[in-house]
């Protein structure tokens, strides 16, 4: 007979009845005696859990001589390969960016096409709206960080590299000028306040980075939204 442990004392159980409701001798904490048929079957499930998880494409097989085993169930959404995708597709978008910044806007379809990956390597895991949802902040924390290095690096080499940063610096005057010339002429000369402080470069600076940080609080915002639609598009079509 196998010996059997209490789940909260760990102490060992003398007496059990089976098919009823026993009670820790140590801790008083009630017991359910399950069956040999059952550990088999909870063993078999466990080691195909584990198989999935292994195996490249996700899928389950039954395992042969278990009753009630001929649909393998749903696997649970398997969270070390899903950031692993998350960041492949968040490094292509940014590498794709540097080379045409209007591909930046990949970066919102960023959590549909890792899901779609995702979904096309594990076909049993059943994809819900809050899986979505965390897996595009994921997206979105990788495609943020990703899109700042690129943006780094591309001013580095064209300042450093190419030597065109007065280019850069000339053309980003000309902007704040024509903006402070049309903001003076509705509001008036109070308005030209703000723009003077332009001239600082610490405060330039600042005003980068803080434009940089609502842009990715809005992306991590709408990345979120997008994976939490396309999990429930997919488990829509999944219950279809």
């Amino acid at each position: 007979m196998i010996q059997r442990l209490c789940h909260r004392c760990h102490s060992v159980l003398h007496i059990e009845d089976a098919g009823t409701l026993a009670y820790c001798w140590n801790c008083g904490a009630p017991q359910v005696t399950l069956s040999e048929e059952l550990l088999e079957q909870a063993a078999a499930q466990k080691s195909q859990f584990e198989a999935a998880a292994q195996s490249p494409d996700g899928s389950l097989n039954p395992t042969p001589g278990v009753e009630g085993q001929a649909q393998p169930p749903d696997l649970l959404m398997i969270w070390k390969a899903a950031i692993v995708i998350a960041a492949i597709v968040a490094a292509g978008i940014s590498v794709l960016s540097v080379i045409l910044p209007p591909l930046e806007l990949l970066a919102w379809m960023a959590p549909a096409i890792a899901l779609s990956i995702y979904s096309s390597r594990y076909k049993q895991t059943h994809i819900t709206t809050g899986i979505g949802a965390r897996l595009g902040l994921v997206c979105g924390v990788f495609c943020g960080f990703g899109l700042t290095i690129a943006t780094a690096a591309q001013m580095l080499v064209l300042r450093y590299g190419l030597h065109r940063g007065d280019e850069f610096t000339a053309s980003m005057d000309a902007v704040l000028a024509h903006s402070k010339a049309q903001v003076v002429a509705q509001s008036g000369p109070a308005a030209a306040v703000f723009f003077n402080q332009f001239s600082i470069p610490e405060f330039r600076a600042g005003f980068f980075l803080a434009g940089l940080g609502l842009v990715t609080t809005m992306l991590l915002v709408l990345s979120t939204a997008g994976g939490a639609f396309a999990g429930f598009m997919r488990s829509r079509a999944r219950v279809r």
